[in-house]
């Protein structure tokens, strides 16, 4: 009897232990663009040269996610802005589409949420295209 009570006990056990790992947060990451409008609330727009933008972050896989945003005119390299997306940040979270070699006209960007592990490493943790008009 003591054997059946045991081996029940931990049978049920091991089935909470499995349900609690399969029950985990996954790994989960997403970024989203925001074009805000002149009043600073989200513009429903794609974004053209000048405006200010901002992005909708989730991720369960760092207190401290970053965004980095790259932007080019055919080859040439345009545009690099960072921002930081977490409480008590020195960064602001917006970033104004031009710069000293974007001086006009549409671009490709690609935004790319970034970690940073403990030796300073960059960890793309989700990435997204958009167009800028001009």
């Amino acid at each position: 009897m003591r054997k059946t009570i045991f081996a029940t006990v931990l049978c049920l056990v091991a089935i909470m232990v499995a349900a609690g790992i399969a029950t985990a947060a996954k790994p989960s990451s997403s970024l989203n663009l925001v074009v805000l409008g002149s009043d600073g609330n989200a513009a429903p727009v794609q974004p053209t040269y000048g405006s200010t933008i901002t992005f909708d972050v989730q991720t369960n896989q760092t207190d401290h996610p970053n965004v980095n945003v790259r932007c080019y005119q055919g080859s040439a390299f345009i545009f690099d802005g960072w921002a930081s997306f977490w409480p008590g940040a020195m960064t602001g979270e917006n970033f104004v589409l031009s710069s000293n070699y974007w001086t006009g006209g549409s671009a490709n960007c690609t935004a790319r949420l970034v970690a940073f592990d403990s030796k300073g490493r960059e960890q793309t943790l989700t990435s997204m295209t958009f167009q800028v008009g001009a």
